[in-house]
């Protein structure tokens, strides 16, 4: 069974969730790295409830028997847009439409707070996860934010 909870009162999982995903994409070296560096990551992990907190974000844990599977969360951009952030699922539950489960909660979330579109930005190399967007009907648009990366893909998906 699979529960998607506010992260909040569980931070050291989130946390180490978070990590665990920094370090696969920045594995990836070059602009990754750089990506990463241009967001701040390590000010982020110190205080996630600056940039997740209530009311206009979000930080969600994704249980699956009563483990930590994996973590997303909603950053506020303004007060139409907000930004889906550090949608990660461990590798050994993958497969069992964790991902798809906390991108719903937070579409579902992002309405219920009244933004009208949520964006992202995301890499080529993370194929499973572009499909997972597109299908949920995400579609590209032009670079929003100041990541530095040339190979980013920035999307977004209309919430009305």
């Amino acid at each position: 069974m699979v529960e998607i909870i506010p992260g909040y009162g569980r931070m050291d999982e989130v946390l180490a969730l978070v990590k665990e995903y920094t370090d696969m994409i920045a594995g990836q070296g070059g602009d990754v790295v750089e990506c990463l560096k241009s967001q701040h990551l390590d000010a982020e992990l110190l205080d996630m409830e600056k940039k997740y907190g209530l009311p206009w974000g979000r930080l969600y844990l994704a249980c699956a028997d009563g483990k930590a599977a994996g973590c997303a969360a909603i950053a506020r951009l303004d007060g139409e847009i907000c930004e889906l952030k550090r949608l990660y699922v461990r590798p050994e539950y993958r497969g069992r439409h964790i991902g798809n489960a906390l991108m719903e909660q937070a579409i579902s979330d992002a309405r219920d707070i009244g933004y009208r579109y949520m964006r992202l930005d995301t890499f080529p190399f993370m194929e499973a996860a572009v499909r997972m967007y597109e299908r949920r009907g995400f579609l590209p648009i032009e670079r929003y934010n100041d990541n530095p990366a040339a190979e980013a893909v920035f999307m977004e998906l209309a919430l009305f």
